[in-house]
């Protein structure tokens, strides 16, 4: 399907719900703003894309994706996304909803059946979503920037708590699933030992659910650190990425919030895949457990481990990671 861009005028993107998987779709954002530069954007996601796209340029609205509707609820919601009359929907959840909403422009049902053939391949979950403009024959060359954004206010505050000289370490140690949670004391025993070879200022970050993990590596650490979790939003964390050193982290939003930021990462990997949900800052390196059946992608470990391959990761093995980034990294100069 070739598309006229004189004849789009007006664009829905429909993103994901999580954070991190909505960190992945900016560059998908981003592409549409550069090939359609007189279209104006409505953008569904989930509840943390409202910050980020909130205040973004022709962003016209951005409406919060409700989970587990009935199928009268979802024909209503498209009903209500017919009458704006849409010429270009991009839908990253592979849903029927441009069918039903008669846009002028959306991916094929062909295309669409495709997209569970690519799935099973082992291609980065960003290059995935840039394919559904690719799909239908938009550009997608330079692409590779993510979009979040930052204010002057972020920028203040980052001016506050990093010195210039610092060489600052950021440690993230929560994650939704268990499976992906290296455990506290070895977080804790790595911040030591880099912060006593690096002279690094740490900063342990998390959101609510994870405040409970944090405060544990706070309390075995015996170097100095500060507990900035819950304390940042999205840009504000952004902005402490881009004047940082490194982050060592699990597979978690933070993860991507650092891709977008070009901050290099320790990525601890157990059971899902690198490949697909890896770091994409240069220099970045991934730890990975050494079993055979990784990445299993589970919600529970099949072997009955209760915390899964993550925990026979070793300290030794993040510390070398970790010591290869921070020995070639500068201090900043904010």
């Amino acid at each position: 399907m070739k598309i006229d861009r004189e004849k789009v005028k007006s664009i829905l993107f429909i993103t994901l719900n999580n954070l991190g998987d909505i960190v992945l779709t900016t560059p998908v954002f981003l592409a549409l703003h550069k090939n359609f530069p007189e279209a104006v954007i409505d953008v569904v996601t989930g509840d943390p894309g409202r910050e980020i796209f909130v205040s973004a340029a022709r962003v016209r609205r951005v409406d919060i994706h409700r989970r587990r509707l009935s199928i009268i609820e979802r024909l209503s919601a498209a009903r209500e996304l017919r009458k704006r009359r849409y010429d270009l929907v991009i839908d990253l959840k592979n849903s029927l909803m441009p069918n039903l909403i008669g846009a002028r422009y959306h991916r094929s049902l062909i295309s669409l059946s495709m997209e569970f053939i690519r799935r099973k391949s082992r291609c980065h979950k960003k290059d995935e979503h840039l394919s559904h403009l690719t799909d239908l024959g938009i550009s997608v060359s330079a692409c590779s920037d993510f979009y979040i954004p930052e204010t002057e206010e972020d920028e203040r505050y980052v001016s506050e708590i990093i010195r210039a000289g610092e060489k600052v370490l950021i440690i993230n140690p929560g994650s939704k699933s268990h499976l992906k949670r290296w455990p506290a004391v070895k977080f804790a025993e790595l911040g030591d030992r880099l912060s006593s070879e690096f002279n690094c200022k740490i900063f342990l970050i998390g959101n609510e659910l994870d405040k409970e993990v944090v405060a544990r590596v706070k309390e075995h650490m015996k170097a100095p650190s500060e507990d900035l979790c819950r304390a940042t939003s999205i840009s504000r964390l952004y902005s402490i990425m881009r004047r940082s050193a490194l982050i060592i982290t699990g597979d978690s939003a933070p993860l991507h919030i650092a891709s977008a930021a070009g901050l290099p990462a320790v990525a601890i990997f157990a059971s899902t895949d690198e490949v697909k949900y890896g770091p994409l800052s240069i220099g970045s390196r991934v730890v990975k457990a050494d079993v055979s059946c990784r990445p299993c992608n589970l919600a529970n470990c099949a072997l009955g481990y209760k915390d899964g391959c993550i925990t026979n990761i070793e300290t030794d093995e993040v510390f070398l990671a970790a010591k290869g980034i921070l020995a070639c990294v500068a201090p900043t100069t904010s």
